[in-house]
């Protein structure tokens, strides 16, 4: 990730302007079944988890996002590797300032952080699980989990 600059003082953006923060995890590989998630938590702890989309290019192969991060605030970071619904791998909790980007290699942690605190192996919860909307063939979901938790988060700061 790039260092910010401390003698440089961005001030046509006040700290806790909403910001869109671009991440890149470069060195990945994913089987069938398998999708890389980022996420992230504020300095409130308020928690974000937005998938990553596959960005093919001539010199690389990244998985790509885009998150909507208050200006120099502090975060914690880390990127999940989930199949099934059950967290895989992930790479290690991170902090850094929130600003333009977030570009990492995936180092996986053979065991997952979460589980290996509590002492258990993978598990389920019902606020990350996934659910599938529609029944038939090509349907999407008309709002994914993430971006409804993202809106419902935006939303609460307007109030």
């Amino acid at each position: 990730m790039k260092k910010n600059n401390p003698l440089f003082l961005d001030s046509t953006r006040p700290v806790g302007d909403k910001l869109i923060t671009n991440v890149e995890l470069l060195e990945a590989r994913l089987e069938q079944g398998q999708a890389f998630y980022i996420e992230v938590t504020d300095s409130f702890g308020v928690l974000q988890k937005h998938a990553l989309k596959l960005v093919v290019t001539k010199k690389s192969t990244r998985y790509c996002a885009e998150l909507w991060l208050n200006q120099s605030e502090e975060i914690q970071y880390r990127f999940i590797l989930i199949a099934a619904g059950a967290e895989l791998k992930s790479s290690e909790l991170k902090q850094a300032v929130a600003g333009n980007s977030i570009s990492e290699k995936w180092i996986p942690t053979a065991v997952p952080q979460v589980a290996a605190a509590k002492g258990k192996g993978p598990k389920k919860s019902k606020s990350t699980e996934i659910k599938k909307v529609g029944s038939g063939k090509g349907q999407s979901p008309l709002v994914a989990a993430q971006d409804y938790q993202q809106m419902k988060f935006l939303l609460g700061e307007l109030e």
